[in-house]
């Protein structure tokens, strides 16, 4: 699901749509920068550059996307700052721990205000505090108008959605369409 609502994947049938562009029959560099610009990942494996610290892996994105170096690194440090990690901004990825490394990669996804994020597992290496934090965070960034896609198998995370879709083998086999209050 989180690769065909990023275009990685082609659907077999019905359309996706970021932004309100539909990806269908876009040439590959338009939708490698419709991508770029608008979209966010998490990816479970994290996909951090090991010679760039915590700073240049999270402002890399933003430069792709133009904006100048000092304004890409201004930014980086003021959403590492947000996930709690200032302070191992001049980091290597193998310099922190695998918590801190989740939270660079979350970093990441959110810098430039993407208005898609797309998260698999985002908070898999991180304790519940930590976990509750970054969850609070996607959570403001959809109640200021951005869309979170998240996978989850923590039903109290998926408790903060809006809706729930609950899939088994590739097919939806259920799903939410209100807020579940009781975890928040």
């Amino acid at each position: 699901m989180l690769n065909l609502a990023g275009g990685l994947d082609t659907p077999t049938s019905g359309e996706v749509a970021v932004e309100g562009t539909s990806l269908t029959g876009m040439r590959a560099a338009d939708l490698a920068g419709l991508r770029r610009r608008h979209v966010g990942y998490v990816f479970q494996d994290l996909n951090l550059i090991p010679s760039l610290t915590a700073v240049e892996n999270v402002m890399l994105p933003r430069e792709l996307d133009g904006v100048r170096a000092a304004q890409a690194r201004r930014e980086a440090r003021e959403v590492l700052a947000e996930v709690g990690l200032a302070d191992v901004a001049d980091r290597f990825p193998d310099e922190i721990s695998g918590g801190q490394r989740q939270r660079v990669a979350i970093a990441r996804a959110l810098a430039g205000q993407r208005r898609l994020i797309l998260a698999d597992e985002p908070t898999g290496a991180l304790d519940t505090p930590t976990g509750d934090e970054v969850l609070q965070l996607l959570r403001t960034r959809c109640d200021a108008g951005a869309a979170v896609l998240l996978v989850t198998h923590e039903p109290r995370y998926a408790a903060w959605a809006d809706r729930v879709v609950f899939l088994r083998d590739g097919e939806i086999a259920d799903m939410t369409s209100a807020p579940m209050e009781s975890a928040r």
